[in-house]
């Protein structure tokens, strides 16, 4: 299985982002393979990451509406509580805390990671 990073839905939500084309691709992919997922932390940390950049409810509202389209609910993948409390143990060695759910989501559903985060990639196995 593979669960697709923030860094993903950022970037295609950006045009100006350097990771915009590539972007784009991996977001498509969840619609067209089978296997490939979006963790629910993936989504609220971009979220959250609009709503402190200065993005206004508005051009939140319009971001998620285009993102609506390429991930559908059966594609969102929710942390079990296990993973959450093994994510502790990650925050503990200095991973910070998205990226500790992403990371503990996918040590515990035997997944690779879609993203350029090399602190993700230290824990589990990444692809971009």
């Amino acid at each position: 299985m593979k669960l697709v990073d923030t860094v993903a839905i950022i970037g295609f939500l950006n045009p100006k982002d350097r990771l915009h084309a590539r972007s784009i691709e991996r977001v498509q992919s969840i619609n067209e393979e089978r296997n490939t997922f979006v963790p629910v932390t993936s989504l609220i940390e971009a979220d959250l990451l609009m709503k402190i950049s200065g993005y206004s409810d508005s051009e939140r509202n319009i971001s998620w509406g285009a993102m609506e389209s390429e991930i559908p609910n059966a594609k969102v993948l929710p942390n079990s509580v296990s993973s959450i409390r093994r994510a502790l143990d990650l925050q503990k060695i200095g991973i910070d805390y998205f990226d500790s759910l992403i990371a503990s989501l996918a040590n515990e559903t035997d997944s690779t990671v879609i993203t350029t985060d090399k602190r993700i990639g230290e824990i589990v196995q990444i692809e971009w």
